[in-house]
């Protein structure tokens, strides 16, 4: 507390007691009367912190600066919001109070900002509605300070940024006190912890804490429970915290040697996170691949077609996404992007993917049906047009918003997040799979294609109408690869060549698994993406695609057709 730093008032009053030769018969009226005298000195000669913010507002620049001086030397934690929006030169007044800038939105070129309090407590404010209001800034009167006054915050700046409203900065912030910090400023950061409310940035904070106190810790069994404690709280930097730690000279080889132990500890559950999350990322790529593939799958299967252009279907997905984003944004009376616009772009890219693939179908792939390698110019062709038109029409790059729900991850264990955009692109697939397994297997329709798919005279000759089937299977094809596109607007940008980095990838899956088998599709993709995420950390993405490769390669030597390869007369054709 800023009156501690006076103990010449205390001196005073005990003098002023004993010259006066005042009885005080209990310790407690004495501690009191002291107490209370000091706090009264204190706001006497230095204000507090109310009326030194209110002064921040007066228009007397001697004023402010006075003020700024007393809350830099007051160091009142929960002023130090407004003293990081002082030195962000984002510091305004409204409605009589000290407000800053929050997250920006821009709508028909007008700019608008969410306000946010700073004392007693950084929060948003909200209107009649419990909606964050947000105006223009021009709306806003700004307080200014000279480069000077700013100046005069640096020295604190490090535990300002303590109270950010950024979590990243308040992280970054106990970041740079865990290898130089000593119990003076433990203090300041104990009461910065407290503020916290994530459970990241708490486990955070802690770790900062152990880690000062172990660094001033000097006897071997203070200093091992800290370690143990640092272990138990699975921060992020544990393993840093302890390697600097076991390089001190004065540490004996004995405790040294128990150091090891819990660094080994901490390094064999990393390495389990990580397997853990390699197993993610490949089940993750695989789930693309099989979104991918399995429109592919349909068509090759069904009419001996090479599409090469089954990418750019994913591709026009992924645009529908895009275009359905603008029009949401231009349609919004607020501004705001809702999440309905990535809901309702699902079904609307599924639709537009599958009537271009059926265009295309109807008037260039009729005629090619059981002709591969005139198809596959054909359609070679057919994706250098259109991923020309996409860049004609959107540019080289553009991107899709992620809904706020699929932004972040699932934390199942420290250090170990799954991100919900993926979860959710597994999710999708599995869906995918469901009701393509219910059409071809259940359904009258589906019956007709695999029909056709097995002997395409013989269907005809039954009534069967051959061209319909084509073209219905066209559609459902690219209409798949149509979801696919929108899917990966979640994890990358739109650009007019994307599906050129996932069709190889699908013929790969196509082909091993074999072709128009349906669990063949799902046992090559998830196999394909789960050896890839294996080898990349090895030998790097190029030369793990190269290995992927030659092992697919070797594989059909021996299995041509896949691995579940079509059974009946039409395995003879």
């Amino acid at each position: 507390m800023l009156f501690f730093k006076h103990i010449y008032t205390v001196i005073a009053l005990q003098v002023t007691l004993f010259y006066f030769n005042l009885r005080i018969y209990t310790m407690k009226v004495y501690k009191c009367i002291v107490t209370c005298a000091m706090m009264l000195f204190s706001i006497a000669f230095y204000g507090n912190t109310n009326d030194d913010l209110t002064k921040l507002m007066s228009s007397d620049s001697e004023e402010k600066t006075e003020a700024l001086r007393r809350l830099i030397e007051a160091q009142d934690l929960a002023a130090f919001p407004v003293l990081s929006a002082i030195n962000d030169k984002k510091l305004f007044v409204y409605g009589g109070k000290l407000v800053t800038l929050g997250k920006k939105t821009t709508h028909n070129n007008i700019t608008v900002y969410e306000l946010i309090t700073l004392y007693p407590e950084t929060k948003g404010i909200t209107d009649q509605k419990n909606k964050s209001l947000t105006l223009d800034n021009v709306d806003l009167k700004e307080i200014t300070f000279s480069r000077k006054d700013r100046l005069s915050i640096i020295p604190l700046l490090p535990f300002i940024n303590l109270t950010s409203i950024d979590d990243e900065v308040r992280k970054l912030a106990y970041t740079q006190f865990q290898n130089k910090g000593d119990y003076s400023t433990l203090k300041r950061i104990e009461k910065a912890a407290l503020r916290e409310t994530d459970e990241g940035l708490i486990r955070f904070a802690k770790e900062t804490i152990l880690s000062i106190r172990l660094q001033n810790a000097t006897t071997e069994n203070v200093q091992m429970d800290l370690i143990q404690k640092l272990v138990k709280n699975k921060g992020d930097n544990n393993l840093n915290i302890l390697t600097t730690f076991i390089d001190r000279p004065e540490l004996d080889a004995v405790f040294k040697k128990k150091v090891k132990i819990q660094i080994s500890s901490i390094e064999n559950r990393s390495n389990r996170i990580e397997w853990v999350q390699n197993l993610f990322s490949g089940v993750s790529l695989g789930s693309i691949l099989i979104l991918i593939a399995l429109g592919l799958s349909i068509i090759y299967g069904l009419a001996g077609v090479i599409n090469m252009a089954h990418g750019e279907f994913m591709m026009i997905g992924a645009y529908t996404s895009f275009c359905v984003q603008e029009l949401f944004k231009m349609t919004s009376a607020t501004g705001e992007l809702s999440d309905f616009f990535f809901w309702a772009s699902i079904p609307l890219a599924f639709l537009v993917s599958g009537l271009f693939g059926l265009l295309v179908e109807r008037l260039i792939l009729r005629k090619l049906y059981g002709k591969p390698l005139e198809s596959l110019l054909a359609t070679w062709g057919i994706s250098l047009v259109l991923i020309q038109l996409a860049r004609t029409i959107f540019g080289d790059l553009t991107s899709v918003k992620a809904p706020s729900v699929l932004s972040g991850g699932w934390e199942v264990v420290p250090q170990l997040v799954l991100p919900y955009n993926r979860i959710f692109i597994i999710l999708m697939t599995t869906a995918m799979i469901v009701l393509t397994f219910l059409f071809l297997y259940r359904s009258k329709n589906g019956l007709r294609i695999r029909s056709v798919t097995q002997n395409r005279a013989m269907s005809a000759c039954l009534g069967i109408s051959t061209k319909k089937i084509d073209a219905m299977t066209f559609f459902i094809g690219s209409g798949i690869a149509g979801i696919a596109g929108c899917c990966m607007t979640l994890i990358g940008n739109v650009v007019p060549d994307m599906g050129q980095t996932y069709i190889v990838d699908s013929f790969l899956v196509v082909v091993t698994g074999g072709v128009g088998s349906l669990f063949g599709t799902i046992a090559a993709g998830l196999g394909i993406g789960q050896l890839t995420k294996l080898l990349e950390p090895v030998f790097q993405a190029v030369y793990g695609k190269v290995i992927i490769l030659g092992f697919i390669i070797f594989f059909l030597q021996f299995k041509p057709k896949g691995l579940f390869p079509a059974k009946g007369r039409v395995a003879d054709d």
